[in-house]
């Protein structure tokens, strides 16, 4: 806001200029620099802005949090009933709630023989996932909480269906397992499969733990 004291100036004779015959106030001279002035930083100002909104209106590439250049920190081992390895992956693992929402969503591919494994607190009949923003197919393997295998879903990507029409695969677990496409049905990994899990923070063996319990149906 201008202050009232300078809202009217008296021109002197020192404060005009002859142009060509023509009598310029330097006071008018200075207005319309001002002017000039106040335009072009509001052009650039709202230029600015229109490329900050651009930028802002394409989403970036998701980045998984969990899948990163770090070496997988556990190993899930899958066993049949006479305690022979079927097969063994190398997992990073997601086991905060931000985690599990991000899982593989965003990542171009899953390396061989390694795996995402999904932590849970408990056990419960209907843990699910989806194809959220997903570029290739998947195998999810769902552990229930004394460590044994009780569903193994194949798992399409479905590009372009909104979230809340997406494929929901479900099944009763306490932990949940991702790897590569082909490979469960490819090591024999099936409902009844024994699970063990090495690792620094969630290690797991049905032979050493109690089974906890199960929440209700």
């Amino acid at each position: 806001m201008a202050d009232k004291s300078h809202s009217v100036s008296t021109a002197g004779p020192s404060d005009r200029e002859d142009l060509g015959g023509t009598s310029v106030s330097v006071s008018a001279r200075r207005t319309t620099v001002v002017a000039v002035l106040v335009v072009g930083a509001t052009v650039f100002a709202v230029a600015i802005a229109a490329v900050l909104s651009g930028a802002g209106a394409s989403s970036p590439e998701i980045e998984s949090s969990v899948i990163n250049e770090d070496s997988p920190s556990h190993r899930v081992f899958f066993e049949n009933q006479r305690g022979q390895t079927l097969w063994v992956y190398d997992v990073w693992v997601a086991d905060t709630g931000p985690e599990r929402y991000q899982g593989l969503s965003g990542t171009e591919s899953l390396p061989a023989d390694t795996g995402l494994l999904f932590v849970y607190d408990q056990e419960t009949a209907d843990r699910a996932i989806v194809m959220r923003e997903m570029h290739y197919p998947i195998d999810v393997v769902f552990i229930d909480g004394s460590g044994t295998v009780t569903t193994v879903r194949s798992a399409t990507t479905e590009p372009g269906v909104p979230d809340d029409e997406l494929t929901h695969y479900t099944g009763r677990a306490r932990w949940i397992l991702e790897v590569p496409h082909g490979t469960a049905e490819r090591h024999a990994i099936v409902s009844g499969t024994s699970v063990r899990i090495t690792g620094p923070t969630h290690a797991f063996d049905s032979q050493r733990e109690i089974p906890p319990e199960r929440d209700s149906i």
